[in-house]
């Protein structure tokens, strides 16, 4: 599968990245500067732009385009994915498009989203369940990321 992230750079979008890279899926994407996060995810296999968002970024016979809550709605890659008629979803509905596949704990409120998200992440792994773990923080016990790929059921993320 081939996907394109627009805003790749954001925390929760390169996560997902993340994910898909790991699922060996195809990634692309576009952010408007980069960062330690966009040059991780070069560095693990993703083709990226960065610079001003344009039509051309969008890459041929992509399947789906995934883009930041932060993108507007005339961004020109987006544009370009509705004229086109390639399936797109916003980062939020991506991420409950993916937890149709798995048992899912969702941590939702107003503080503390990332550290319980993450804990509950661990105590999982720890006890030896193997969880999918997507989080707003890079996590030294993930080898200093924000996705963590298991082999179980379980997804642990935050809502």
């Amino acid at each position: 599968m081939k996907i394109h992230f627009i805003g790749i750079g954001g925390i929760g979008v390169s996560a997902l990245a993340k994910y898909y890279l790991e699922k060996s899926c195809q990634v692309s994407g576009s952010d408007l500067v980069s960062s330690e996060i966009t040059k991780a995810l070069r560095k693990k296999g993703a083709k990226l732009l960065i610079g001003k968002h344009k039509a051309k970024n969008l890459p041929k016979n992509v399947d789906l385009v995934i883009y930041s809550p932060a993108v507007p709605k005339d961004n020109p890659e987006l544009k370009e994915a509705k004229k086109l008629k390639i399936k797109y979803l916003s980062y939020p509905e991506a991420l409950g498009d993916l937890t149709k596949k798995y048992f899912t704990i969702a941590v939702s409120g107003t503080h503390g989203k990332s550290t319980t998200a993450a804990m509950t992440g661990l105590l999982l792994k720890k006890a030896g369940f193997d969880p999918t773990v997507i989080v707003g923080t890079k996590l030294k016990e993930f080898r200093n990321s924000n996705c963590r790929v298991g082999k179980s059921r379980y997804l642990v993320i935050e809502a």
